[in-house]
């Protein structure tokens, strides 16, 4: 009878677990554990309950698959299960597979995008319903969302209709670039790319730079003359679809030997890689098989399980950035892992250090997750100090933190707290903001602590205390001499890097640009338009910008203490207009528009290139559309490389344009 209760009791904790598990990774994208974990309490919960059947929970989550479903959008009963796949962790579970389906057939192999899946309806060649995936039953429309993928086909080049089954994803690069511009308060790309296809506002999903790839099809009047999975790749290329590249058609005999080659070429993929896909060629070999209610027998998902590493928490410490996010971090016993010493690993937030139950002197396990710093995954020993929790004040100035809007981080929202004055001032001297040489965290830290330096404006007082500089330990003539020099040269760079360098919410980089595009060149003619009353009708009429983004242009327009230091910063020499392009005679770039991405060795920033070629006639733009002529290209080409390809752009590389410039005889 005891061991009956306790039987009951693990079924329907288990039961209690997997659910808890399946909301945080499908609803809310916070997932708590390792896939490999999870796997386990599956598989454990699958095995009571076959020996166990009478006790089975009628909501088990072995009869299903996770829900993402909300509240927020209307729903949509599929017309195809939407069914999950069972993961293997080993080459010899996946043989064990491959001899009971079949050695000699032929399987496909394809890399599992760590992205939000989602299904696409078209009817008559025409994109009607995108709906997520849902409880695999029924799933939530998303319709607005998805279509402002540039890269998805909404209109085919026959009338099919067809489900089309894809991953929504971003690559790292365009994350990293994209979390910059707003203050890093997204932990990964996958999260992301999920959270955004749940947007309210499509407007802002636009400005996300989302991907897909499609993996699969399922057609409405029949298979007529498609027999294989490579059939249905074939179709979906032909229609325009983006797919996943390097996918493998292969026999059972060679595909565990190909996995390696997989393996060792995933951390050098742009986007982010779970593990890799296996599936049955043979359509009608599918059918045989047959699928249970949770998977297909068809298939398996090979999962590269991240690489962990056990090590101690020494301590939690926080830091305040300069939008005030507090962040805690673990200081780690030192442990090398996937090539590097880590000394320090991510706790996100209050809410995830509940979740894993983290304290000071808990034993972990972390890894690296296409994070980009190693992430606290597990706790295998509880600290006897128990849970720790960050603290309910700014520990800096005392100010009480606070959730702001929907976000699961807490905030210091003083202005003047002294973290947030150091991170703003060290963020605009960064190499990507004003590139002030000889001013890194170090330096500024100093300086702050001097009180020579609160905020942005002061730098360009440093001057007055030269002699007070030189005589600081590790600084001399010369040091002093970079620094000052690099702050007057700063004085050249224009409103494009003034405005996103101040660090104001929503205003990065890409919303300067598209500002200027439209004729607000200044900041100036920012302010007179925040002063109109129909400011929000005239801003929402340009392309790229969403509810949000204006919403804080007028209320960073219509601030005091912003108005204050820009005044005082203009009155030091520092530009908020946008130098105009003086045209040369030489005009071999007229009628032409180019746009730019990545990196160059010679035009650092890139804009230096876009100056030449409006210089010499060309018109600059910030996104690729169909009426862009050219889009030049360096490493770490994101979306708008691959949207140009699609378009047919002309694409240019650094190289092919630096042939050109000698060819026309422009400097550079």
């Amino acid at each position: 009878m005891e061991t009956e209760d306790k039987i009951k009791k693990r079924i329907k904790s288990l039961t209690k677990e997997i659910n808890s598990h399946n909301d945080r990774y499908y609803k809310y994208n916070t997932p708590s554990i390792p896939d490999i974990e999870y796997d386990a309490l599956f598989a454990e919960l699958k095995s009571l309950e076959e020996k166990y059947p009478v006790w089975a929970a009628k909501n088990s989550p072995t009869k299903s698959i996770g829900s993402d479903l909300t509240n927020q959008f209307t729903k949509f009963k599929h017309q195809v299960p939407v069914l999950s796949l069972e993961n293997t962790y080993n080459t010899s579970e996946l043989e064990e597979w491959i001899t009971k389906t079949g050695m000699d057939l032929e399987y496909s192999l394809e890399w599992k995008i760590d992205g939000a899946s989602i299904l696409l309806y078209y009817t008559e060649g025409k994109l009607t319903t995108c709906v997520t995936r849902g409880t695999g039953g029924i799933g939530d429309v998303v319709t607005e969302n998805v279509k402002t993928i540039q890269s998805l086909p909404q209109v085919l080049k026959s009338d099919l209709t067809v489900t089309v089954r894809g991953e929504i994803f971003m690559n790292f690069s365009d994350f990293e670039e994209f979390n910059e511009e707003y203050g890093g308060k997204f932990a990964n790309p996958r999260n992301l790319s999920a959270g955004s296809i749940k947007h309210k506002d499509p407007n802002e999903v636009a400005k996300r730079p989302l991907r897909i790839y499609v993996y699969d099809a399922y057609f409405g009047n029949g298979r007529k003359g498609i027999h294989t999975h490579e059939d249905i790749l074939g179709i979906l290329k032909k229609e325009g679809f983006p797919l996943a590249p390097d996918t493998e058609i292969l026999t059972g005999l060679n595909l565990v030997s190909k996995i390696d080659s997989f393996k060792k070429k995933k951390d050098k993929m742009p986007f982010p890689i779970d593990g890799l896909v296996i599936k049955l060629n043979s359509l009608e070999k599918r059918e045989s098989l047959g699928e249970t209610s949770h998977s297909p027998r068809w298939a398996r998902a090979f999962k590269f399980d991240a690489l962990m590493m056990e090590t101690e928490i020494e301590a939690i410490d926080y830091a305040i950035g300069r939008t005030g996010k507090i962040t805690p971090r673990a200081r780690v016993t030192p442990t090398l892992l996937a090539g590097t010493t880590v000394t320090y690993a991510t706790l996100h937030n209050q809410d995830y250090i509940d979740q894993l139950g983290a304290g000071i002197g808990a034993k972990v396990l972390i890894s690296k997750r296409g994070e980009i710093i190693p992430a606290v995954e597990k706790v295998i020993q509880a600290s006897k100090m128990g849970v720790f929790k960050l603290p309910s004040k700014c520990p800096v100035c005392n100010t009480k933190l606070v959730k702001v809007d929907d976000s699961v981080d807490f905030f210091c929202t003083n202005r003047y707290c002294p973290e947030r004055e150091k991170n703003t001032l060290i963020f605009f001297c960064s190499k990507k903001q004003m590139n002030i040489e000889g001013l890194g965290e170090k330096q500024i830290e100093l300086f702050y602590n001097n009180k020579w330096i609160h905020n942005i404006a002061d730098l360009y007082r440093l001057h007055k205390r030269r002699k007070e500089l030189e005589t600081l330990d590790g600084f001399g003539e010369k040091s002093v001499k970079i620094i000052l020099e690099g702050i007057e040269k700063s004085k050249e760079k224009d409103f494009r890097f003034t405005l996103p360098s101040l660090g104001l919410n929503e205003i990065g980089p890409k919303v300067t640009e598209v500002l200027i595009e439209a004729g607000i060149d200044s900041w100036e003619k920012l302010l007179l338009l925040s002063k109109k009353a129909t400011a929000e009708e005239e801003l929402e009429s340009i392309h790229g910008i969403g509810p949000r983004t204006i919403k804080a242009l007028l209320e960073n327009a219509k601030d005091k203490e912003t108005n204050k230091l820009i005044k005082d910063l203009i009155s030091l020499g520092v530009k908020f207009t946008t130098d105009e392009v003086e045209k040369s005679e030489l005009q071999p770039f007229i009628g032409q528009s180019w746009c730019v991405t990545g990196s160059f060795e010679n035009f650092q920033p890139r804009d230096k290139a876009m100056d030449l070629i409006t210089k010499h006639g060309g018109r600059k733009v910030s996104s690729v559309s169909s009426k862009t002529t050219h889009l030049l290209y360096g490493p770490g080409a994101g979306s708008k490389l691959d949207k140009a390809i699609e378009l047919g752009v002309l694409t240019v590389t650094e190289e092919e344009f630096l042939k050109l410039l000698k060819k026309e005889k422009i400097p550079f």
